[in-house]
């Protein structure tokens, strides 16, 4: 693939990142799964119908729309990251309604349109150009054709991210602050600015809600606080001061305690979470 507008998160998320989020495929899947579930409900995929998944990484929101689409419609799982994708296209080789594409979603030339849906879960966020993005994916789309999409609400409202980033910040230090709402996980953290995105791409009835869901990992506080030091904001900091495994045993002790109070009776963990939901339809 040619460079894109988004090659530095083109090679983020083909790098150890990426390689790390197929390691831990299983975790992740079950800690987003009511993201995902999110996601499925607002859109309602019906048999027969087209679906376009944008930001698919290792597919586990396609594979949910392949099954409810069924053998009669068709899923196109798109990523920008070769391993992501790759790793989807092996779970779902068993679903002939489910294929893949490579390729930048700002600028991409779909190989299909007239998809009745464009949905994401967190896969909208890290666009160089939201509103080109979002006109691009919108050419994906039939007339009247739907686009619902899951994105980070700001961190401070998610302990996953304000938590484990506190502790990595105060034991290493500060790593170079970006801009509010640049391309990342918070890119659409903002609701005013990811409604203004939306609409300055042409879709129309642009309309967003903050939902609270779960991140969910089925044993104690201290595994989840261990995946966070291997994803999301305190593996960001982590690989930036290039810090030693000792390092990352004290931050994932001190993450530990702060998750304490989301340990379930069952032995599994529970954080709240706030979601940004985004809907929006391509003009008729």
């Amino acid at each position: 693939m040619t460079d894109t507008p988004n090659v530095k998160e083109r090679d983020f998320w083909s790098g150890p990142i990426g390689q790390s989020w197929v390691t831990s495929q299983e975790e992740m899947d079950i800690q987003l799964a009511e993201v995902a579930d999110l996601v499925m409900r607002h859109a309602d995929p019906r048999p027969g119908q087209r679906v376009i998944d944008i930001g698919s990484g290792t597919g586990a929101l396609s594979l949910l729309a392949a099954n409810a689409v069924g053998p009669t419609g068709r899923v196109l799982t798109t990523d920008i990251s070769e391993p992501l994708l790759s790793h989807a296209s092996k779970r779902g080789q068993h679903l002939p309604q489910m294929r893949t594409f490579l390729g930048d979603a700002q600028i991409g030339d779909w190989p299909e349109t007239d998809f009745d849906l464009a949905i994401s879960r967190f896969g909208v966020m890290f666009f160089a150009d939201p509103p080109a993005a979002f006109a691009n994916i919108a050419k994906a789309l039939k007339p009247g054709g739907s686009i619902v999409f899951a994105a980070w609400a700001p961190a401070s409202r998610n302990p996953f991210w304000h938590i484990p980033a506190k502790h990595a910040v105060a034991h290493l230090g500060q790593p170079p602050k970006t801009e509010p709402d640049s391309p990342g996980p918070m890119g659409l953290s903002t609701m005013s600015l990811a409604l203004e995105r939306l609409r300055d791409s042409g879709l129309e009835n642009v309309s967003g809600e903050e939902v609270t869901v779960h991140l969910r990992h089925t044993d104690g506080p201290h595994a989840f606080a261990n995946l966070c030091t291997r994803m999301g904001a305190a593996k960001r900091i982590l690989s930036h001061f290039d810090a030693s495994p000792e390092d990352q045993h004290i931050i994932e002790t001190q993450i530990t305690a702060d998750f304490a109070p989301f340990a379930q009776p069952d032995g599994s963990t529970a954080i709240p979470a706030a979601i940004n939901l985004l809907t929006a339809t391509k003009p008729i």
